[in-house]
């Protein structure tokens, strides 16, 4: 049973993380864009590109936290091994359901704090200095990838170890990468 739960959310979860890995890409890709205009045109015709800086805010913003639910999956935060060795298999399988139950409840609230962040900030009509971006639109999208990457979590926490789930699978047409 929980083969095949983790089989279909790995299916149903490539395209979703291919298309977060798509955006957050395409915003590194446009903050490379706008930087080198705005270099270009700082040093060359001594006219910087109106706003640039803060359209590079909002998309380092939004890549970050796109790519938080791949990261989340793949396990690739920053962390430090330094007992791990010498701990049993049970006690580490232990410690990880409880790590990421707790991630599950800390990225919903932080997700339910932003979404509010979020409706407080589109009631005023908050926009950015210079373009007048509705700020909003950009916590908005925090909220989502947050609550994207406590789902994430969630499905850790209830399937265990996604590298041992994807090793259990035997037919390479399932082995898409997966959130």
């Amino acid at each position: 049973m929980i083969a095949h739960v983790s089989r279909l959310w790995c299916s149903s979860a490539a395209a979703l993380k291919r298309l977060l890995n798509l955006l957050a890409g395409l915003m590194l890709l446009l903050m490379m864009l706008i930087t080198t205009v705005d270099v270009v045109g700082r040093y060359l015709f001594n006219k910087p590109m109106v706003g640039g800086s803060e359209l590079i805010e909002i998309m380092l913003a939004a890549s970050i936290f796109l790519i938080l639910p791949t990261i989340t999956w793949r396990q690739e935060h920053v962390s430090v091994d330094l007992v791990e060795p010498w701990l049993p298999r049970w006690l580490r399988v232990t410690r990880d359901r409880l790590y990421h139950l707790f991630m599950t409840a800390a990225c919903a609230y932080m997700a339910m704090t932003v979404w509010k962040l979020a409706e407080r900030a589109d009631r005023y009509n908050s926009v950015s200095e210079y373009l007048a971006i509705p700020s909003a639109y950009a916590m908005y999208l925090i909220g989502i990838s947050l609550c994207l990457t406590a789902l994430t979590f969630l499905v850790m926490t209830l399937l265990g170890d996604p590298e041992a789930q994807n090793r259990a699978v035997t037919n390479p047409a399932q082995e898409a990468p997966a959130l």
